[in-house]
């Protein structure tokens, strides 16, 4: 096994976090009561969801990693702080608002079939008390990593008022790569990041929305790029693989999962091996062929699980 360039350097994971729940079981019958499948629970699950599941990956490539977010003043909040711990998983950027629950999603899954999902969250802006705290914590954070990565998954964080302009402006000023994981039609707050990596239906609507919506993608792209100032772009195609949007290389590469269970995370581990392997100077051909060789690996697993170094080491 090659030696792992990942090991010396330090990410700052910085976006919506939550804690993914998994209820796993069989159905059998269905309900005498009404006609619906009768689930019979055999163990429950825990794991690191949404921005955590970002660190979390970066984790599994032995990179460090500190995590910043906002979670609720309740036993999910423990649970998830919890897990953060037992990865190893930096948590001074993470901060408590009591108005606020913890994002949960629970998943109901019987013979690996995903029947329900069911999500408890508050997805408006955080209070300015809150805000100025996680300011103060990130500031910290910018002066000992090597690369940023905004996780948005449009559960509040990002809604923010300027929080994430100012955190691109820092990190910039410090010369850090800065990745972003986007969601919804505001990019003007992802402006000046290093890339975007939205998937193909992420890429569509904003493209409508720009009045792009009949051109091709490198057009749309490069359109992007100049107007919010990427250096470059990423747009994750699914079945498809990826296609890469850089000043000097444009190309698609193609996906390499040999079985699809789950997709959930897939863009997860996208984000977190195009960061890691991005900031430690290899060829982005190069990066885009382990993002690729990473996902593909992912989605054959059941449930939200991160890449590990042992699972790709033999590609790098």
């Amino acid at each position: 096994m090659p030696d792992n360039p990942l090991q010396g350097l330090r990410f700052l994971v910085v976006g919506d976090v939550m804690l993914d729940r998994y209820f796993w079981g069989d159905v059998e019958r269905i309900s005498p009561e009404a006609p619906v499948p009768v689930f019979n629970l055999r163990y429950v699950t825990k794991t690191l969801g949404g921005a955590a599941n970002v660190a979390n990956n970066l984790r599994g490539l032995r990179a460090q990693v500190d995590l910043a977010g906002v979670i609720g003043n309740d036993p999910e909040g423990e649970e998830f702080t919890a897990l953060l711990r037992e990865k190893q998983i930096g948590f001074q950027g993470i901060v408590k608002e009591k108005k606020r629950p913890t994002t949960v999603k629970t998943r109901i899954i019987a013979s690996s079939q995903q029947l329900l999902r069911i999500d408890a969250e508050n997805c408006s802006p955080l209070s300015k008390d809150t805000a100025e705290l996680l300011k103060i914590r990130l500031k910290e954070l910018l002066t000992h990593t090597n690369g940023v990565i905004l996780s948005d998954y449009a559960k509040g964080l990002f809604l923010t008022d300027g929080l994430s302009n100012w955190l691109i402006k820092e990190a910039r000023q410090q010369n850090l790569p800065i990745m972003v994981d986007p969601k919804g039609l505001s990019w003007e707050r992802y402006k000046g990041a290093t890339c975007v990596t939205p998937n193909l239906k992420e890429l569509k609507e904003i493209a409508k929305a720009e009045g792009l919506f009949t051109r091709e993608m490198p057009t749309v792209c490069e359109h992007l790029c100049q107007k919010y100032q990427f250096s470059f772009m990423l747009v994750t195609m699914g079945a498809e693989g990826i296609y890469l949007h850089h000043p000097e290389i444009k190309k698609k590469f193609p996906a390499e999962a040999r079985e699809v269970y789950d997709v959930s995370g897939a863009g997860d581990t996208v984000i977190a091996t195009v960061s890691a392997f991005y900031t430690a100077g290899f060829p982005l051909e190069k990066v885009l062929s382990l993002a690729n060789k990473a996902a593909g690996i992912v989605v054959g697993k059941v449930g939200t699980q991160p890449i590990l170094w042992e699972e790709i080491a033999e590609y790098v």
